[in-house]
């Protein structure tokens, strides 16, 4: 108990430099914290699936006159389960599914519904390890206009009701009958949909093609049996596939694929490798910086302090109790720096969610909570066990003669270090701030400024051209047109064939417009005139480049 009046009294005494080092220790653990969990949270991806060890996800590569083009995580629709067919010894079971051709909005009566949802085949539930609280998926989803729901969303759009056989409209096109539920799915999941549509209900309306000549457009997976050699389909999967391609085909293109742990999908995007490693050496940097701070702030009392543990020594305190003290000291400090963290993240916490984007419920969630606990374990060790080892060591003759410091020039690489670091932060979020400014201020080809956009669907040429009188006859509208998408969305794969069929490359194309959408969007004709007739064609520079 001593002790720890001891300690009270001093950081009373020293309550100036003591509130420096709270807020100071404050803002480094709330921002090093944050990012070292969204870094921990990224790394989470995709082990909400059960045994996720043995879930692989199938990916394509296709080429052109022997040039390869990156690995695509969009298939042919038959690989997955043409995989499934020939290593039956180590798949388990496999599924095809796709997000974009079900991306219309659902409807429970007039209230729009724009939930995530997919279409898949009946093993996906037994493929991703997902648990199906109500209905026969495996049954149900080989009918078509069949829908499953999650918990969360059935609740959100029934209440208490019980959903089995109730219907959704499906974007005011075909009726979807509810027959299962199943559990939710956590954010941190690539395929984390909210209902899942029954596959025949594309197939019986000609939804996108399911063939081994074309409709790259489905996201598979394979579930191996446990103890399985999984790279028995990597070393085997050319000669699967060029049984089922046709002959036609092999000619013009080349295609092969690979299967590779679900888990590496996500962590392995260009973006979230390239933030992961920004947000791990920032977590780092700050965490170092506000520890050497709270190290450099402790040293600089030793001078006016040696006299105190001097005394204490001469009272019968050993090097340990004055060393167990100053830890004590530091943990208080730490308590207290944690409760402004605290109030940051409570007070600001619309604000931080929309920075991380994640909620703090997530990204603090319990599974997670050790990485608060080891950067406040690092930040106890770095900022209390060095200077405590330094107080512990003074001697007790202190007590009777002023204390000098002695040398002075350990000091000069610390400040250096200290000052290294808060310049390499400046500096980083100086070259932050330009690539954003680069980004909101870049020539995109066209001018989104005071564009509105929205998405509807009208039967017949009839009534989409009454829908567009009727907002340009808005007194707030000065131009109305349409298209599929915006001009840097919505393309698909095309390959370009010269006119004898020789294949020359593939390109992003099929995006359909009205004539008067590029003067909409600000876009400028070089030459020629926007295409008219289905057997017209606009192209850009890029494009007639690559035409030569």
């Amino acid at each position: 108990m001593k002790q720890i009046y001891y300690v009270i009294q001093t950081l009373l005494r020293g309550r100036g430099s003591n509130i420096i080092k709270v807020i100071s220790l404050g803002l480094g653990l709330t921002m090093s914290i944050l990012l070292f969990s969204r870094v921990a949270y990224e790394q989470s991806f995709d082990t909400c699936f059960k045994d996720y060890d043995n879930l692989y996800q199938v990916w394509s590569i296709f080429s052109v006159k022997g040039e390869k083009f990156e690995p695509q995580e969009w298939n042919y629709g038959p690989v997955a389960g043409a995989i499934l067919e020939n290593f039956p010894q180590e798949v388990e079971s496999a599924v095809s599914l796709s997000t974009s051709m079900v991306s219309a909005p659902l409807y429970n009566g007039s209230v729009r519904l724009n939930d995530r949802k997919i279409a898949a085949d009946s093993l996906f539930f037994r493929t991703m390890g997902i648990d199906v609280l109500n209905g026969n998926p495996e049954k149900d989803l080989v009918q078509k206009d069949i829908i499953f729901l999650s918990e969360r969303f059935a609740k959100k759009v029934f209440g208490e009701e019980n959903p089995i056989g109730k219907t959704l409209n499906y974007d005011h096109q075909f009726d979807l009958t509810v027959k299962g539920i199943y559990a939710n799915l956590p954010e941190n999941a690539t395929i984390n949909p909210e209902a899942v549509i029954s596959m025949p209900t594309l197939w019986s309306r000609n939804w996108n093609a399911y063939s081994w000549s074309g409709g790259d457009s489905w996201v598979e997976f394979i579930r191996f049996r446990p103890g399985a050699d999984k790279s028995v389909v990597n070393a085997r999967i050319d000669a699967m596939i060029d049984k089922y391609r046709p002959a036609e085909n092999k000619k013009v293109y080349g295609y092969t694929a690979f299967v590779q742990p679900i888990r590496d999908t996500y962590r392995n995007y260009d973006d979230v490798r390239r933030m992961r490693v920004i947000m791990s050496i920032l977590g780092f940097a700050i965490l170092f910086i506000a520890a050497l701070n709270y190290v450099l702030i402790s040293i600089s009392s030793l001078s006016h302090r040696a006299k105190s543990v001097g005394v204490h020594k001469c009272s019968g305190a050993s090097g340990g109790t004055v060393f167990s003290m100053f830890l004590l000291e530091t943990g208080i400090i730490i308590m207290a720096a944690l409760l402004l963290m605290a109030l940051i993240m409570i007070n600001f916490r619309d604000f931080v969610e929309d920075t991380v984007v994640v909620k703090l419920s997530t990204l603090l969630a319990p599974q997670r909570i050790w990485v608060p606990l080891s950067v406040v374990l690092l930040l106890f060790i770095v900022g209390g066990v060095l200077p405590g080892r330094l107080f512990a060591r003074i001697p007790v003759s202190q007590v009777f003669r002023r204390y000098t410091e002695g040398k002075k020039g350990w000091k000069r690489p610390l400040l250096f270090v200290q000052f290294a670091g808060v310049a390499f932060i400046s500096g980083l979020m100086c070259v932050v701030m330009s690539q954003y400014q680069y980004v909101l201020k870049k020539d995109m080809g066209y001018n989104p400024k005071q564009i509105a956009i929205g998405n509807a669907y009208w039967d017949n040429e009839a009534t989409r051209d009454a829908a567009c009188q009727f907002f340009k006859g808005l007194p707030y509208v000065e131009a109305v047109s349409s298209a599929n998408s915006t001009p840097i969305s919505g393309y698909s794969g095309a390959m370009i064939h010269s006119e004898s069929g020789q294949a020359l490359f593939s390109c992003r194309a099929s995006y359909y417009m009205r004539e008067d959408f590029p003067a909409l969007m600000g876009m400028t004709m070089k030459t020629g005139r926007m295409a008219r007739d289905k057997e017209e064609v606009v192209v850009n520079e890029t494009f007639a480049e690559m035409m030569r």
